[in-house]
């Protein structure tokens, strides 16, 4: 019912950066009201940055004083973390062409997640929301094993995950996208009402906790998380009240902190 990681901007502008690289060249019949307003975009933002900026304050610890926002866009939330922790925050994003800087001076560089220009160590927390479902999935695991390389030992990964299987896909607006095989995914997309192509895979919290391990890094914390109703288009309201119990227990997303374990060896 809400934007997949695109809807980290803490303002209301096109998402076609975040979540897929083409636009859909035809208009989708209806669905607006699967989509937010300004507001209803803006509301989202700030309980997700609220919401992570929480198990950042309880999980991270900042030793060295630096954390790293993977997937930052042009840079908006990266200084909302700065802010927030009063520390050193880097952005990295695969859209960015060259080196730049946030609006308050941050700096963001070009790479992927599976590919870091950092040397090992360097940070005390990454900042990884809305972005693993996005990454394919043979290049999930190399993609937490570099983030695991560039964390300090004890530093932590402090993200959140969409729930594939819910019964509204957050990335299309359509029911039970997610259980489609990528196949079907792609046919049925054309009845979506977002303006861009797909550009998701199905991964699960268990999927998440799973691969972390294969790269060397530990799950201390997950738990069930949805947004508030203010969040949610007003047209779909009324299926979010009705849906608020079964909800607690079969969430619109996930929230989790990964960390790379103290060993005494690295």
């Amino acid at each position: 019912m809400v934007g997949c990681r695109r809807g980290r901007r803490l303002e209301a502008r096109s998402p076609l950066r975040r979540c897929g690289g083409m636009r859909k060249r035809s208009a989708s019949l209806g669905g607006a009201r699967l989509l937010q307003s300004g507001e209803e975009w803006d509301t989202r933002n700030r309980v997700l940055l609220a919401t992570l900026g929480e198990v950042i304050d309880t999980y991270a610890t900042f030793e060295l004083g630096r954390g790293l926002d993977v997937g930052c866009q042009e840079g908006t939330l990266t200084d909302a973390l700065s802010e927030r922790t009063s520390m050193d925050w880097w952005g990295i994003d695969p859209s960015l062409e060259t080196i730049t800087t946030s609006p308050h001076g941050a700096e963001l560089r070009p790479g992927s997640a599976d590919s870091l220009p950092f040397e090992s160590g360097f940070f005390d927390c990454v900042f990884f929301a809305n972005v693993i479902e996005h990454i394919p999935p043979s290049r999930r695991v190399p993609s937490l094993a570099e983030m695991r390389r560039v964390l300090r030992p004890g530093g932590v990964i402090v993200g959140q995950l969409p729930n594939p299987r819910f019964p509204i896909e957050s990335h299309s607006r359509l029911p039970f996208m997610g259980w489609l095989p990528i196949g079907l995914q792609k046919r049925y997309w054309r009845l979506s009402p977002v303006d861009w192509e797909h550009d998701f895979y199905v991964v699960t919290v268990r999927d998440l906790a799973r691969e972390a391990g294969e790269a060397g890094l530990r799950m201390l914390m997950r738990r069930n998380f949805n947004y508030p109703l203010d969040v949610i288009p007003q047209g779909v309201r009324p299926v979010a009240r009705v849906l608020a119990r079964p909800m607690a227990h079969f969430p619109w997303a996930w929230q989790f902190v990964l960390d790379r374990p103290r060993t005494g060896t690295e």
